[in-house]
């Protein structure tokens, strides 16, 4: 009898586990958010969601209206980890619904703020520090992530996906398995003088080296990628040629900041067909979570799209409604669990 009582107290402890998981697998569990930082050369600061059985919270980081509960405990289970990179001038707030999102489905995700390409850091923007330190700092923030004795016993790390946007966009391709030409950058603004978004002077996107010989990380341990907006021009055949994991491709219909002929439609020229599309109506910025009345007051032009090419006004919560789904599914088929 003693062997039989052992035997249903670890089948019971299983079962309780697997049911967890299911219950955060399917949308409907709350969402947890702790905060870390990368150690080493590439130091930044990580926010990270995952799925918890504690009462939800609402909070507020800066303009963010963040839903989930600070320190919660992690309902046990082995879950898949998908990184998020925000764009230029952005933040590891910036795509919280998508974390959100993806946590209520089981997964555990991590933003890093990329310091030098940050809100509260640009300096290095049009630099070698944006370019080659954001891969970087993505790769810090796996190892970080991966060893953070909170979470590491709970990520799946053969169930890595990344998703990124603009910047966060291209710095999702190189983790990929992009390598990117960064003449290609330079030659785009000889061409095309006439971006002011990417290639004015004030804009500094011309590529500036302040570390001769830096080389991009090489990291073979995302398995699958979306990249919303992606700044793409340094991307040619040669350049995307190892990208051989599943990937899902997204551009703005009216893009106003990177065009999407020398950008998004040009890197989807580049890959088989294969590889997934979507579309969103609107401008560049309709990738950025719905804003509060705070932030649309402080930064409208990234809060309030333009009308979509039919005319309608453009409802962000919905767009993102069906986008975070999208990308929720995307992730579930490309980063299964085990059987």
């Amino acid at each position: 009898m003693p062997y039989v009582r052992a035997v249903m107290w670890i089948w019971m402890a299983l079962y309780s586990v697997l049911t967890q998981q299911a219950l955060a697998a399917d949308g409907t569990n709350n969402v947890g958010m702790l905060s870390l930082s990368t150690s080493g050369e590439y130091v930044v600061p990580v926010a990270v969601w995952y799925p918890t059985g504690a009462a939800q919270a609402e909070w507020h980081a800066g303009p963010y209206l963040i839903h989930a509960t600070r320190d919660a405990p992690l309902t046990p289970g082995l879950y898949p980890l998908v990184i998020i990179s925000h764009g230029s001038g952005g933040g590891e707030f910036g795509h919280a619904d998508l974390a959100e999102a993806l946590a209520r489905h089981g997964y555990i995700v991590a933003a890093p703020r990329h310091l030098g390409d940050s809100h509260d850091q640009p300096q290095g923007r049009g630099t070698d520090q944006q370019m080659i330190g954001r891969p970087w700092q993505a790769v810090a923030t796996l190892d970080a992530v991966l060893a953070d004795q909170r979470l590491a016993a709970a990520i799946d790390a053969g169930r890595i996906g990344m998703a990124g946007f603009s910047a966060g966009g291209y710095t999702t391709m190189v983790m990929a398995g992009a390598k990117p030409d960064l003449s290609l950058i330079t030659a785009y603004c000889s061409a095309h003088a006439d971006d002011h978004e990417l290639c004015d002077a004030s804009a500094q996107q011309k590529t500036v080296v302040t570390r001769p010989g830096w080389a991009l990380p090489v990291d073979s341990r995302v398995r699958a990628a979306v990249a919303m907006a992606p700044f793409s021009v340094m991307f040619d055949a040669k350049g995307v040629a190892g990208v051989t994991i599943p990937l899902r491709i997204y551009k703005a219909s009216n893009d106003q900041v990177l065009r999407n002929r020398w950008n998004t439609d040009h890197l989807l020229s580049l890959l088989p067909a294969s590889v997934e599309r979507g579309e969103l109506p609107g401008g560049h910025y309709v990738f950025l979570g719905p804003c509060s009345d705070a932030l649309k007051a402080a930064v409208p032009a990234i809060c309030i799209d333009a009308p979509g090419a039919d005319g309608a006004a453009i409802d962000r919560v919905a767009v993102h409604t069906k986008l975070n789904a999208e990308i929720v599914d995307f992730f579930n088929r490309t980063l299964p669990a085990a059987r």
